[in-house]
């Protein structure tokens, strides 16, 4: 297992899912992302989408233990993404009420197991296919 590749899988996710939801406060506007019932269903689904396709591929390409590396980079993507919150709240004063992680960590748990499911089954496919030949 190389710890290297979990960390810049975390990391990776982490950004993406940055870049993400700064298109789409660019898109909705700034005013009215706090207010916004459809851009906080839109957060959620790209979110919920972009984890589901890291996933998917750490699954394809991972060949020994892919739901403990999925799990571990979620756990470091996590970790990343809770401390964040942290130092924002103790250098900004930026108030994260522990609910609001409730929605998108069900969501990244079911991208992590979809994901990498959908990732085995798609490799297993591709050797079957391959032996056929």
């Amino acid at each position: 297992m190389k710890y290297s590749r979990i960390l810049l899988f975390s990391v990776g996710l982490y950004l993406l899912l940055i870049a993400l939801s700064t298109i789409a406060t660019k898109i909705v506007g700034f005013d009215e992302m706090t207010q916004s019932t459809s851009y906080i269903y839109t957060q959620y689904v790209l979110g919920f989408v972009a984890s589901l396709i890291v996933y998917l591929y750490l699954g394809y390409r991972q060949t020994v233990s892919p739901y403990k590396q999925a799990f571990l980079v979620a756990a470091v993507y996590w970790l990343i993404n809770l401390s964040v919150g942290a130092l924002l709240y103790i250098l900004l004063e930026i108030t994260i009420e522990p609910l609001i992680y409730l929605i998108p960590v069900l969501l990244h748990v079911i991208a992590v197991l979809l994901g990498t499911l959908l990732g085995i089954q798609l490799r297993s496919k591709k050797i079957k296919r391959n032996k056929n030949c």
